[in-house]
């Protein structure tokens, strides 16, 4: 995942915690807190370095985070076409649901067809409230 000519243990670790938050939204300081729990202190410019080597490479879709200053990370699955669709993330849990349905891609290009607009899908996410958080209230 990340450059070939530079494979660590670092990046062995950073690649780990990406695929164990495939269904949800993580956040450099999550990412962090991972690596200093399995003994490696790398430094923020570091960590940063990494997503920003990842969000361009089209690895990773990076949003602007709802409840904090920072950002939040997703994966972009290939398989999914994660760049092709919006996202839902929920504020609560950091779930992430694909929008990816026929009728929301109806609706998005509706909106962009009657306001002579052109909607990113690749950087935009709705945020909420998922169906379970809802129910836990």
């Amino acid at each position: 995942m990340l450059q070939k000519s530079y494979h660590t243990k670092t990046s062995d670790l950073i690649v780990e915690f990406i695929a164990s938050k495939i269904d949800s939204g993580f956040t450099a300081g999550e990412l962090s807190a991972f690596l200093k729990e399995r003994g490696f202190d790398v430094n923020k410019t570091t960590v940063y370095r990494n997503l920003d080597k990842m969000t361009e490479a089209g690895r990773l879709i990076k949003s602007k985070s709802v409840v904090s200053d920072g950002y939040v990370y997703q994966t972009a699955e290939e398989e999914n076409h994660c760049d092709e669709h919006m996202h839902f993330r929920c504020c609560k849990c950091g779930s992430v649901i694909h929008l990816s349905d026929e009728k929301t891609k109806e609706y998005l290009d509706s909106i962009s067809r009657d306001l002579g607009i052109e909607i990113n899908v690749n950087i935009s996410t709705l945020n909420g409230i998922c169906s379970k958080c809802r129910k836990q209230k």
